[in-house]
This record gives C-alpha cells, structure tokens and sequence, in this order.
C-alpha cells in the first residue's frame, strides 16, 4: 500500500499539493482525475521520489518513500512520464532494456532473465516489429508504446504513468489499459494520471478526484463517480449513462 498522510508540495512558492491524506493498494488500478493545475502532475512526481515533500509522508508498503535508496526506489517504481524523449536516439530495443539496469549489478552483462522479461514487455507492447529501428524514426505513438515497455520490463511492484493514452490511437489506447489492468491482477499497484473520462470509468478500480492541490473525493469507483463529485472537481455537469455494465460520461452545456 501507498500510504499518503498530510502531503504538501510547494513549487515556485505555490502550494500545488495541499495536506493530502490518501492510501492507494496494491492490485488495483487507482486513477487520478482532475482539471488543468488541480496537481495530478505533482502528486505522480511526489510518488515517484521526484518531487521532495514540504511536509507529510509517502510511505511505500510501510517504508517511507525517503528511506529507499534510488536503486531500490527504481526496482519498486516503475515511472512512466507524460513526456520527455530519450538524449540518445537509440534503437527501441535499447530503450526497453535500460528498465533491466535496476535489476543488473554494475557493469554486469544482461542475463537470461533480462533478456526474456525485455521481448516479454515488448510482445506485450506489440513492439518487437520494431525493435530495430531508432527512436527518432517511430512515431509519438510508437515511441510512447516502447516507453511503456521499457517500465514493463522492469518488472515494478508500483507502476506510475501520467497521461499514458497521449499519442495513442484508440486501439492502442484500448490495449494499453488492458496492461494496466493486467499488471494489477498480478498484483501490481498502478495509478494513472488521465483526461479521458470515460477512460477512467473503464479501467479504473479506485477513483482521485483533484482540484487546486485538494482531494475532493476518493474510493472505489462506483462510489466516486457521480455527478455531485464531478461538479465539484470540474465545475461543470455530466451526466453518466450505463450501457451493457459500461459508463460513458457525457458533459452537459
């Protein structure tokens, strides 16, 4: 479990994470919602270790987040960012496998395990087809598919992606949630930053309503998602609509 008490994060003398109290539990899938500088970013950093806190705690499965060394940290957490390109353009392959450097003592040569978990998270992916060819030749959509399986072949008991459907067509939209949701039916923690409504009530396990640094509202999907918690996390009404046990968001003018 990631157990959040009292948080706060100050970036350039703004509080954009303001006395957060929150756990999120392994084996679900906990999605983080909210408008534009509610703090999603921020809170995502706060977990990953890039964002120290100004107060609070983060503890990860009863170790607090700043008592873990980087290696242990990296073989804990799995971090998928909304952005940010590889400075070398190497080939996909190549990025995939630095998710194994936690894994390898220094300088050591890749073992079977390595190698087998990276053509693992790359088949999963549907990446392998090019694993060849350079970064700087795939498209965003591509790219973003082979960053993924860079964090899968790290094998992480915590995955964290912000904005991970970004660049992706709805197919492969619909197949990176089903990563997701597999990885947390093996037991893996994921929590995910997204703008897509509808998105989140597919996938979702638990539900984190943001704004302005503040939790609204968070628990089990289908006791966060109404309209009440909706308007007030986006100032705006929706009106949701079940169709054969799926729930499709709609905004209202």
């Amino acid at each position: 479990m990631i157990a959040i008490n009292q948080l706060s994060v100050t970036l350039g003398g703004t509080r954009v994470i303001d006395a957060l109290d929150l756990k999120l539990a392994r084996g679900r899938v906990s999605v983080v919602l909210g408008p534009n500088g509610a703090g999603k970013t921020s809170l995502i950093h706060a977990l990953a270790g890039l964002l120290p806190a100004s107060s609070g705690t983060i503890d990860i499965d009863g170790v607090p987040l700043t008592q873990l060394s980087a290696p242990a940290r990296a073989r804990k957490i799995g971090y998928l960012p909304q952005s940010g390109e590889p400075v070398w353009d190497v080939r996909a392959h190549e990025l995939v496998a630095l998710g194994r450097l936690p894994h390898q003592s220094r300088l050591a040569a890749a073992s079977p395990a390595d190698a087998h978990a990276i053509t693992q998270a790359m088949a999963q992916t549907n990446t392998l087809g090019f694993a060849g060819r350079r970064i700087a030749s795939l498209s965003g959509g591509e790219r973003a598919r082979v960053k993924l399986a860079r964090v899968l072949a790290g094998t992480p008991e915590w995955i964290l992606a912000d904005e991970p459907l970004a660049n992706l067509d709805p197919v492969h939209q619909r197949d990176t949630l089903r990563l997701f949701s597999a990885a947390a039916a093996r037991g893996c923690g994921v929590v995910l930053v997204l703008h897509q409504l509808d998105a989140a009530a597919r996938i979702a396990d638990d539900l984190v309503l943001l704004k302005a640094g503040r939790l609204i509202e968070a628990g089990p999907r289908d006791a966060v998602l109404t309209r009440a918690a909706l308007h007030a996390t986006f100032d705006m009404d929706f009106r949701l609509v079940t169709d054969h046990g799926q729930i499709a968001i709609l905004g209202e003018s």
